[in-house]
């Protein structure tokens, strides 16, 4: 007897957006990623201050899972708002904004499509597809933290003060037309592939200059210092946004290299977790 055999499933407009670094950056295995994260978060010594933003790195979780769950663990687990996800695109993208839900190992965050729908950005889940880091690594945090929470994904491409403004209008307008209760997530890793002490100096005077949310001179200090960061832009709309919700300052919490993993810290990535207040 000849059995007729089902089509391949079609990824459709609305289905969720797979994950496609399980396995390369994090465990593909459920218990093995809760594992993971808990271990991140029972060896974070921080307490819940709920900030308006924070940012985070995006890179391997053995590097730089640590640092993100300081950043995540100033947040509580309790949170059920939105969490306003901006990753860097590596990939050049323009500015964009997604509603697609995120399937992790360990569940799938769902998206918050009344938000995404405000946010006056072009929307095209397609891109969004493609493989991310600064977006994905994000996702099983808020799985496995915020249970309660929904995203909106963000692209941004442009990471000019004029694309820093786009962005930081887009998602303050939302806010406006929703009401919804958010938090901004910068995806952003510091200086790559230079020397630790260098790395440190480099990264940290220029988040210092960011300390009053003074965006202007924050990019007066990248402009001079020239860091190799990744997702500059993005912290620089999370501290916009964040000044208009009512922030004051923007505080390092704590800093860390890929070199405190490997061990070789003559050319690291930097990764700093950053709350705005």
């Amino acid at each position: 007897m000849i059995h007729k055999i089902s089509a391949e499933p079609r990824v459709s407009e609305k289905s969720a957006r797979l994950p496609t670094l399980a396995g390369i950056f994090y465990p593909s295995e459920a218990e093995d990623l809760k594992q993971t994260l808990a271990a991140f978060f029972d060896g974070t010594v921080t307490s819940v201050s709920n900030p308006k933003g924070i940012l985070v790195p995006h890179a391997g979780f053995i590097y730089s899972g640590p640092c993100a769950a300081v950043s995540y663990a100033r947040v509580s687990p309790d949170f059920d708002g939105t969490f306003v996800v901006i990753g860097t695109s590596h990939k050049g993208y323009a500015n964009s904004v997604s509603d697609l839900d995120w399937d992790t190992p360990i569940g799938t965050v769902l998206a918050d499509t009344e938000f995404a729908d405000a946010v006056s950005l072009q929307k095209n889940n397609d891109i969004f597809r493609d493989q991310e880091n600064s977006l994905e690594t994000q996702m099983p945090f808020i799985a496995y933290r915020f249970p309660k929470a929904k995203v909106c994904a963000v692209l941004m491409g442009d990471q000019s003060l004029k694309g820093v403004a786009e962005v930081a209008e887009a998602v303050l307008c939302a806010v406006s037309k929703t009401n919804r209760d958010i938090i901004i997530v910068a995806s952003g890793d510091c200086s790559h592939y230079v020397p630790a002490k260098k790395a440190e100096t480099d990264d940290l005077t220029c988040l210092a200059a960011l300390k009053n949310l003074d965006v202007s001179a924050f990019y007066d200090a990248l402009y001079a210092i020239q860091p190799s960061m990744c997702g500059y832009g993005c912290l620089a709309a999370t501290a916009e946004i964040g000044k208009a919700l009512g922030a004051k300052e923007a505080w390092v919490l704590t800093y860390t290299t890929s070199g405190d993993a490997s061990g070789d810290y003559s050319a690291v990535v930097g990764y700093a977790s950053v709350e705005v207040i």
